[in-house]
């Protein structure tokens, strides 16, 4: 009988959120407003039944079809999907204020410490004195460059890595990976990615290895709690919360006991916990940065860094290894560059343009987070004719962008020549190539982020040729990808290095 009572109980609930939803609907069809060209919806979840595990490729099929800008209503979240530079344009510039908000995600109000970091805080006070004090004081030209003995340490302990392994197969997209983790955790923590953290009298020696892979794990799914922020209960019944809460207390305990050990020991070389414990000391602050503001913000740095920076290097060496007579030539450019010193230093860089070409083309054909960081519109706005409400969420498909057949000349070919000009750079004017975003929320690091990268790949071209596995050709190569933090290759690059020039 109890039973019978809850059951009745609960259909009853459900009969009234559809009869709420119909006449919501039943309104907003009636209503005469010019809203974006849409495909056909289904009560509740509006257009959810749509997304794939890749999402960019679904919104880009859309595009094609329907032009753009569409509407697609996710769950209970109005979203604006954009596909062209010149609405690129409208978001990122003449309307970049009012689209300059974040979306609560669940994900940030845990493992952001409820979105207090640069990525994920709301558009304020306290958003503008935390990226000042990220672009002033943790991603200055000058901080960068102060690093660079911490990429050449780690960038070098990856080439004697490779060369214990020469004329073997070696999965480079896993070294890749490691790379980008032991670097972002040197200059963010002071220690590298798998050294422990903590006391050893506490029997127990954390390494930040499990507790951060959880944490960019947890980051890079999509949560039906996004979709369907007012059922609070949706996280409860999918144990996303658990999982979250969980994480959120380890990432606690490890950052205390980080900045504990740097307020008793300190260091020869400021990191960025460093930095922000001298900041936070500042009686000159319009915001107070409270403790739980200081992890946010060096957890941001090395969460939005670590997978874009591997999945850059990734793409880029299976492209050059799909198109061997390209690899050819960044080889011979580099090794003309640095043929005298016997290695490639940082100040060598900027004279290797056809190796940045190709990092430019391969984030051009492959941009490692192709919807960016998805923003929200603070107040109502007219955009291209149609109006967009308050508290609609905007994705920008920059995948899409990238293979626009009227942006590009044969937009599906790899070929690095077509960023010979200087002018299409990083913050390309014309809004057509946008791997780090646009506009006052666009990336603040990409400069750190380029500098790995680049001596990552130019060392690794110079000291060695590189082959396909034996019995593979360049059309073995895959390219499909899987979405995540960052969009990777869906199987890992396996290649054969052989050393060519002595370490």
């Amino acid at each position: 009988m109890d039973y019978f009572i809850l059951q009745t109980f609960f259909i009853s609930l459900v009969a009234l959120y559809v009869i709420s939803y119909l006449r919501k609907w039943l309104a907003s069809s009636r209503s005469t407003t010019l809203t974006p060209p849409s495909p056909q919806s289904l009560p509740i979840i509006g257009h959810l039944h749509l997304l794939t595990d890749m999402p960019h490729h679904t919104f880009s099929k859309l595009a094609q079809k329907l032009g753009p800008i569409i509407y697609l209503r996710l769950g209970q979240v109005p979203t604006i999907v954009v596909s062209s530079p010149e609405l690129a344009r409208l978001v990122l510039k003449t309307h970049d204020q009012v689209f300059s908000n974040r979306p609560r995600l669940v994900s940030a109000q845990y493992l952001s410490f409820n979105c207090s970091d640069v990525t994920f805080s709301p558009y304020g006070p306290y958003w503008r004195q935390a990226r000042k004090v990220c672009v002033t004081e943790l991603l200055s030209s000058k901080r960068v460059s102060s690093f660079e003995l911490v990429r050449d340490q780690e960038v070098n302990r990856l080439l004697k890595t490779l060369s214990t392994k020469s004329g073997s197969e070696v999965n480079v997209s896993e070294l890749f990976f490691s790379l980008a983790n032991d670097i972002l955790c040197r200059v963010a923590f002071g220690r590298r990615f798998t050294e422990g953290v903590g006391s050893s009298d506490e029997g127990e020696k954390r390494h930040l290895a499990a507790v951060l892979t959880e944490t960019q794990e947890l980051f890079a799914g999509m949560s039906v709690g996004d979709f369907f922020p007012e059922w609070e209960w949706v996280q409860s019944v999918s144990g996303y919360r658990r999982r979250l809460t969980k994480n959120l207390e380890e990432l606690r305990r490890v950052c205390d006991e980080i900045i504990e050990e740097h307020l008793r020991w300190g260091g020869d070389k400021e990191d960025f916990v460093d930095v922000l414990l001298r900041v936070q000391k500042q009686d000159n602050l319009d915001v107070p940065i409270t403790d739980d503001n200081l992890k946010a913000l060096v957890l941001d740095m090395f969460v939005a860094g670590t997978d874009t920076t591997a999945a850059t290097l990734e793409w880029t060496m299976t492209e050059l290894a799909k198109h061997p007579e390209l690899m050819r030539q960044a080889q011979q450019e580099v090794r003309s560059a640095a043929h005298q010193t016997g290695k490639v230093e940082e100040n060598h860089l900027l004279n290797l343009h056809f190796i940045r070409s190709a990092i430019k083309e391969t984030m051009r054909l492959h941009p490692s987070v192709p919807l960016l960081v998805p923003r929200e519109s603070m107040d109502e706005c007219i955009l291209n004719g149609y109006k967009i409400p308050a508290k609609t969420r905007i994705l920008i498909n920059t995948y899409a962008i990238g293979r626009d057949p009227h942006s590009w000349d044969h937009p599906l070919q790899y070929n690095p020549k077509r960023f010979e000009d200087p002018d299409v750079g990083a913050k390309d004017q014309d809004f057509r190539f946008l791997p780090f975003g646009g506009g006052r929320r666009g990336c603040p690091g990409y400069t750190f982020g380029l500098a790995t990268v680049e001596i990552a790949l130019a060392r690794l071209l110079f000291h060695f040729d590189w082959e396909l596995p034996s019995g593979f050709s360049t059309d073995d190569v895959g390219v499909d990808e899987i979405f995540g933090l960052a969009t990777r290759k869906l199987t890992p690059l396996i290649l054969v290095p052989t050393v060519k020039e002595e370490l």
